[in-house]
């Protein structure tokens, strides 16, 4: 009689253990794919470079498209939002010289920042931002060296990813036109005040 007790008490629990729902993995919740992507530029450019330069910053607008556009103030900021994917995105800095520069001193410093944002098909965030930072230029220069620094300041704040379909961010060239993507900074050139190449259009 003692034993079928015991029998009867593990055979109640065998069946209560089979009532609850299944754990697998087959039932983990599904991670929601990319439906878009939000991109935000960010540079950050000191008052001297401003004052000395006319700088202007060409970048891929939500189109796809490249945009120029006069940088006055800092930080200067854009977001777009890419509807599709894959898409290019990125930014580029030219700084050409006013006019003949005045001042003893220089303070040049200039650096970027693209944050990538995946989104679902309702809009929502996805995971982590994709945070991907320029090069920091940054020097004090007296007028002689400040037209070929300048060179460098085009060079470094630059960049440029592609964005897949399935959220995954990798390396791209984009012809920027002008003199961007020169890093040598020992070429006493004046910088070119001509427009990325192609589809370039003002904002």
């Amino acid at each position: 009689m003692k034993n079928l007790k015991i029998m009867s008490v593990l055979l109640g629990g065998l069946l209560a253990l089979g009532s609850f729902p299944s754990c697998s993995s087959d039932d983990e919740p599904e991670v929601p794919k990319a439906a878009s992507a939000k991109v935000e530029y960010v540079l950050n450019l000191s008052q001297d470079l401003l004052s000395a330069c006319t700088v202007t910053v060409y970048y891929i607008d939500s189109d796809g498209q490249q945009v120029q556009e006069t940088v006055t103030s800092s930080p200067w900021t854009k977001t777009v939002t890419f509807a599709t994917l894959p898409a290019n995105a990125g930014f580029s800095v030219q700084p050409m010289l006013k006019g003949e520069p005045s001042q003893e001193e220089y303070d040049i410093e200039a650096d970027g920042k693209m944050t990538v944002t995946m989104l679902d098909q309702k809009g929502n965030a996805i995971g982590i931002p994709f945070v991907v930072s320029t090069q920091e230029v940054k020097g004090q220069l007296g007028p002689d060296y400040l037209g070929q620094y300048l060179t460098r300041v085009s060079g470094r704040i630059q960049q440029a990813k592609t964005i897949a379909a399935e959220g995954a961010v990798t390396d791209t060239a984009i012809d920027w036109g002008g003199n961007a993507g020169d890093e040598d900074p020992n070429i006493n050139t004046v910088i070119s005040s001509e427009g990325a190449t192609g589809t370039t259009r003002s904002k």
